[in-house]
């Protein structure tokens, strides 16, 4: 039997102008996904939405889900303000991240979200799984994604978020001012992020097949992963609400033509300060 779930798609609009529209679709999903259905609450009325961050076994040896903020044995009191934005929040499944990036979405101009765009949080994980992955490629097919400059794909792997972005993925050559490349950003150095290369190399190369493009896996395999040094979470749980600042920031800043010149532009360790990603959390509720 097979269960019926709500999720987010994004594609481009087939109506000529490009734009970039988040729909719902029913979904299928086979019980060989092993997806946990949760619930999110929208107002008044519950929605089920798969989580697939509670469905995958965490294969780390040492993830960091008993990880504590460092406490200084002689530190002033902290006003209640200051107290309740230091306060752990709860690691984001994929229904509350969802909203979370249709809200950072949506706060950026026409023109930028014209010129990028970005997957579900469940695709990568539902590709992985063999009966779901030519439907993920299917979907994949119709966001166009060749025509964007970047593509965001947050990466659910062993209970931790990652984010993957695809750099002019339509241009076929290097060039001094634009790069086909992809960038890995990962709040969890010490878990090795260069682990996902096999299969994001895979990914990759079934989404050119897909699509019907000429990109072999020669081609594919010379295609650069940068995995840039970018500021590391505190805890365990937050490496989903690192994802959503990594976008929010790298949309704000990028260059209109990504080159491997200037490479590592802004995603440096200081890139940003722990409090300003605290700042920019306790802001997402508030936002429209």
């Amino acid at each position: 039997m097979k269960t019926r779930a709500r999720t987010r798609k994004v594609l481009a609009a087939d109506n000529g102008d490009d734009q970039v529209g988040v729909v719902k679709q029913d979904t299928e999903v086979s019980p060989r996904c092993r997806i946990e259905l949760v619930y999110s609450r929208r107002g008044k009325k519950s929605e089920p939405v798969i989580d697939v961050t509670r469905s995958v076994t965490n294969s780390l040896p040492c993830y960091l889900s008993d990880m504590t903020r460092k406490v200084q044995s002689k530190r002033k009191r902290k006003s209640d303000d200051e107290e309740e934005l230091c306060k752990p929040r709860e690691k984001l499944d994929s229904g509350l991240f969802g909203e979370y990036l249709e809200k950072i979405w949506r706060s950026f101009s026409e023109e930028k979200r014209r010129r990028s765009t970005y997957f579900d949080s469940l695709w990568f994980s539902l590709y992985r799984r063999a009966s779901c992955k030519e439907k993920v490629l299917t979907w994949i097919k119709k966001a166009h994604i060749f025509s964007k400059a970047y593509v965001f794909v947050p990466i659910v792997c062993w209970g931790h978020w990652s984010l993957l972005i695809f750099c002019h993925f339509g241009e076929s050559a290097q060039t001094n001012t634009r790069s086909r490349c992809m960038l890995l950003l990962d709040s969890l150095a010490m878990a090795n992020p260069r682990r996902l290369e096999p299969e994001i190399r895979r990914f990759v190369l079934d989404i050119y097949q897909a699509a019907d493009r000429p990109e072999t896996k020669k081609i594919v395999s010379r295609i650069p992963l940068l995995i840039p040094k970018v500021p590391q979470q505190r805890d365990g749980n937050e490496c989903g609400n690192f994802v959503l600042y990594f976008i929010k920031l790298f949309l704000s800043v990028a260059p209109d033509d990504f080159s491997m010149e200037g490479y590592p532009y802004f995603m440096k360790k200081d890139w940003f300060t722990h409090e300003g990603l605290d700042r920019f959390l306790e802001g997402l509720d508030s936002m429209g």
